[in-house]
């Protein structure tokens, strides 16, 4: 691709600016990470002026008729912004599920099938045999990639899906959603098979569906545990039970897509297959804190393990509450779980070292006593071994930033 021939250059030939436009929306939590990211790859770059304007969940995306650039990064989904873009042959990032990736508009975007196999694990590891699934309404036209990747993955465990069924409607968009399925919601909800987990499409969902299970007398999450597939920090934190989420990396994303639009302005060709950014992790709070385990002494012990994850406990510990045996203990793990009760325990302070290490301000060894590692270096190491990084790059890459506009 040609260089914009508007673009200023410097004495060496590259350009002295960029004039970037990010058509995303600004209300949801994803959404922000990914300006961050492109915010990130801005600073380190320099010269990047950036054109952005608030967008609310229902706006429909659009590029101002008298903007002039040299390219954009954003959510195409819809035909109008998609021509705008192309009228003005200008390169072009999306960052949304909802379009098909091609050399023309190249996608960065968080791996789904990833982010599909992670949801699903989260609630086989927890011994669930019934999971459910609320996809996007279908005005949405989003693929059924993360359906179909949930349904292979519990198949290959031989458990159960249950996806609910929109009930169509012929008016205005934000009335095909899930607030105008409320009734078929609860009613779904009262027939599936308990104890179950929920993957929902969104945190607006997985309030939805909060509500419909305390309308119903549903226990949350002991009867319908939840998932979210997208986080929001604030919409878990109004919510009357902590939402647990997937971490789909929106900052990464947002840094990558900068990266690739910068390339694709140089001139360097768009790559021949979507970039994949893949979840980091799992942020498991109390909406899934849950077990789905049978067998009564693995799920006892569990539900210890879990309310007493922030105390330096051990196995023995374990053992010596349910009165059972080291080998019976490890025996009923391995049957139904495949892992060692050491294993669980660990895996369930450091779920609750990542949240904590992102949400609060916490010092690393304070978080580290919170989780029960009497040692700093202990936590570190263990820490490093599961999820890729030290305490401190892992809370410099997942941030808040409380500072919002």
């Amino acid at each position: 691709m040609a260089k914009n021939e508007s673009m200023t250059t410097s004495l060496l030939g590259v350009p002295a600016r960029r004039s970037i436009a990010l058509i995303v929306q600004t209300a949801t939590e994803w959404s922000r990470e990914v300006l961050r990211g492109v915010a990130d790859y801005a600073a380190e770059q320099g010269g990047w002026d950036c054109f952005i304007e608030p967008h609310g969940f229902w706006d429909v995306l659009q590029l101002p008729p008298d903007w002039r650039g040299h390219g954009v990064i954003g959510r195409l989904t819809n035909a109008s912004l998609v021509r705008s873009i192309s009228r003005r042959k200008i390169p072009c990032v999306n960052v949304s599920w909802m379009r098909e990736h091609s050399t023309r508009f190249p996608c960065v975007v968080s791996d789904q099938r990833a982010c599909g196999r992670m949801a699903a694990s989260h609630f086989l590891d927890r011994g669930y045999r019934n999971v459910a699934y609320i996809g996007p309404a279908p005005h949405m036209r989003y693929s059924n990639v993360m359906e179909e990747t949930i349904r292979e993955t519990l198949e290959q465990d031989e458990a159960n899906l249950h996806v609910f069924e929109y009930r169509p409607r012929d008016e205005k968009l934000r009335e095909h959603g899930i607030r105008s399925n409320e009734l078929g919601l609860r009613r779904w909800l009262m027939d599936l098979p308990k104890p179950v987990g929920v993957i929902t499409w969104s945190a607006i969902v997985g309030r939805a569906v909060m509500t419909q299970c305390a309308n119903a007398t549903i226990e949350v999450p002991d009867d319908v545990a939840i998932l979210c597939i997208e986080d929001d920090s604030l919409m878990s934190a109004l919510a009357p039970v902590e939402l647990s989420s997937l971490d789909q990396a929106g900052r990464t994303v947002g840094y990558r897509a900068a990266e690739l639009l910068d390339q694709m302005i140089q001139g360097q060709p768009a790559p021949e297959k979507p970039i994949a950014i893949p979840p980091r992790g799992v942020f498991a709070r109390r909406s899934s804190d849950a077990s789905g385990f049978q067998d009564e002494i693995v799920a006892e012990a569990i539900k210890y393990i879990r309310d007493n994850a922030d105390q330096p406990i051990q196995i023995h510990d374990v053992e010596r509450a349910l009165n059972v045996s080291r080998r019976v203990l490890e025996n009923r793990f391995e049957r139904s779980v495949g892992r060692s009760p050491a294993v669980i325990l660990r895996r369930v302070r450091l779920e609750r070292a990542a949240v904590l290490l992102r949400d609060t301000d916490l010092a690393i060894p304070e978080i580290a006593l919170r989780c029960g590692f009497n040692h700093t270096e202990s936590f570190i190491r263990s820490f490093k071994r599961t999820m890729g990084d030290v305490p401190s790059q892992f809370r410099r890459k997942n941030r808040r930033n409380d500072n919002e506009p």
